[in-house]
């Protein structure tokens, strides 16, 4: 027979991470609107505010769906994840991530995308695994905006506010003009800074000293 098992069991997999994704598409947009969108999925359309630093190249998300069905891996597993991760569901995302990543080890986006979606499945905690993630970005680029706001969010998360709120501060600068990162660096500073005992005023100054 012309059929394999290893390509019904392929069928198999992308038959049920449709299936999924369709699932994801009905039921969770009530979901999707209480959460801000992850970094990883969003376009940047605004300049950043420094030479050094590249635009992030975002994954695939929810307008790629119908692409599911006939990208080649790593790219199906990869639009699915993103997708599942935009729609507000990202321990589903983990496992499609997971696989996205094990077809293309050397895709920074993808690392950073498997990194975030395992901290917000945790409700933002950083696990060491997610560490791990977002460090091997930084060592392929060290200027990776995604690993360098969540190794930040590490930093606080384990009782080292000044430094955090540096890399948060540094990051407000190169890239607060864009709307998603201004509202994401602005849930989270105010409690460095306030670990810190910098003001809500002298923040704001240090956010536009230097620009």
């Amino acid at each position: 027979m012309a059929f394999t098992l290893r390509s019904i069991c392929a069928g198999r997999r992308l038959y049920i991470a449709a299936s999924v994704a369709g699932i994801g598409m009905g039921a969770l947009v009530a979901i999707a609107l209480t959460r801000l969108p992850p970094l990883t999925t969003h376009r940047i359309t605004t300049p950043l505010n420094s030479a050094a630093t590249v635009l992030p190249d975002p994954i695939g998300s929810l307008p790629d769906l119908p692409k599911l069905l006939t990208s080649k891996p790593p790219q199906k597993w990869t639009i699915l994840g993103g997708a599942l991760l935009e729609s507000g569901l990202p321990s589903l995302a983990v496992p499609a991530l997971e696989q996205a990543v094990a077809d293309d080890r050397t895709n920074t986006s993808l690392r950073a995308a498997l990194g975030e979606a395992l901290a917000l499945s945790a409700n933002g905690t950083i696990s060491e695994r997610a560490r791990i993630e977002f460090e091997d970005v930084l060592q392929a680029n060290p200027n990776d905006l995604v690993a360098r706001f969540y190794m930040a969010h590490w930093l606080l998360q384990n009782g080292k506010p000044k430094p955090a709120l540096v890399k948060f501060v540094g990051l407000m600068r190169t890239v607060g003009s864009d709307p998603l990162w201004y509202a994401r660096l602005w849930q989270i500073m105010p409690e460095a800074a306030q670990q810190v005992g910098v003001s809500r005023l002298a923040l704001e100054a240090l956010c536009v000293a230097g620009m």
